[in-house]
């Protein structure tokens, strides 16, 4: 494996990936900062105790608000599967070892599949609970008809999801940090700066 890393000079003429796709993994990894920690939270207090928290129409504004970010985020992950899709992925500028590689591709596709399954399972838990589906003001189809105990196992699995994808995001976040840190151009790839 090299260990002879581009020098500064050479950075712009690294492989990267295209400048949209940069754009939504920035975007979708904020909106998913923020989806997690609402969930969890909700989650956690359940929605008598936020009522107490911060009374019934905040609660209600907090809810319609997780749902808008995962309703948002299911359609920016097909958007950015698409262009993932149709553009490829650059080459690395550096050798990684067949562990590196491994890892990479699994973390990365596991990723995919879950950021765009968690909110398919929550719209079909809240569905299943006979709750609104919200995306801002306007109300969605539930999909599925109301039906109490499914619920309660589709939330258990939304949250199950949500931790497991916790898990990947510290990998990856490690993984990006040791790159960074050995300063071998990996983290170009996918970096908004020149």
């Amino acid at each position: 494996m090299s260990t002879d890393y581009p020098s500064v000079g050479v950075a712009s003429g690294l492989p990267r990936h295209s400048f949209p796709l940069r754009v939504l993994h920035w975007l979708i990894a904020v909106l998913l900062v923020f989806a997690l920690i609402g969930g969890l939270t909700l989650g956690t207090l359940g929605h008598e105790r936020l009522v107490e928290l911060v009374g019934m129409d905040m609660a209600n504004m907090a809810y319609i608000a997780h749902k808008t970010l995962g309703i948002t985020l299911l359609g920016l992950m097909v958007l950015r599967l698409l262009v993932r899709l149709l553009q490829g992925t650059p080459p690395y500028a550096v050798d990684l070892s067949g562990f590196q590689r491994f890892m990479s591709r699994s973390v990365h596709f596991l990723l995919y599949v879950l950021v765009i399954a968690m909110p398919i399972v929550g719209w079909l838990a809240t569905a299943a609970a006979g709750f609104p589906i919200n995306f801002f003001t306007w109300e969605l189809p539930p999909l599925i008809a109301e039906d109490p105990a499914l619920a309660e196992q589709l939330f258990q699995a939304h949250m199950i999801v949500a931790l497991c994808i916790i898990a990947l995001l510290v990998l990856h976040i490690g993984a990006g940090l040791r790159h960074k840190r050995r300063g071998d151009w990996v983290m170009h790839r996918i970096s908004l700066s020149r």
